[in-house]
């Protein structure tokens, strides 16, 4: 379960400090501030999480942010190019939640056959490395929030 939980914090760890960041860098950051007045116990969970998980493991979290700055700097040389990738991504997620408002169905067979893909990895992953494994099954809840 704790490595159920860490996937979130990681995910929103990325999110929080997204490499394309541009002019929109503000407009992330007033959007994470107004989730954590409404979210208050998830935001300081969340916060929580990605300080365990980078004190546990500094040198993943020191690559990370050396990554996200690389590519900031680079967004910042390219803005045009920037802002191609970032409308491309808007507008692949936009295809994907309308289809999933299309053929619901689909969309969560879609979402089981990944909670299995993730369990089948996670399991690999603690059968390699025990010590690193909390041995908590992932039962997936979380992902249907």
């Amino acid at each position: 379960m704790k490595r159920l939980l860490l996937i979130p914090a990681l995910l929103c760890a990325a999110l929080a400090g997204n490499a394309f960041a541009g002019e929109a860098s503000a407009d992330r950051q007033a959007k994470r501030e107004q989730w954590c007045k409404d979210n208050p116990a998830k935001c300081e969970e969340v916060k929580a999480r990605k300080e365990k998980f980078c004190k546990e493991n500094p040198e993943t979290c020191k690559q990370r942010k050396a990554s996200l700055e690389k590519k900031k700097a680079w967004c910042d040389a390219n803005a045009a190019e920037c802002q191609k990738i970032k409308d491309e991504r808007k507008a692949r997620h936009e295809k994907m939640r309308q289809a999933c408002k299309d053929n619901p169905a689909k969309c969560e067979q879609r979402r089981k056959e990944g909670r299995e893909r993730r369990e089948d990895r996670s399991d690999a992953f603690c059968a390699k490395n025990p010590d690193n494994c909390d041995g908590e099954p992932d039962d997936g809840e979380d992902y249907d929030k």
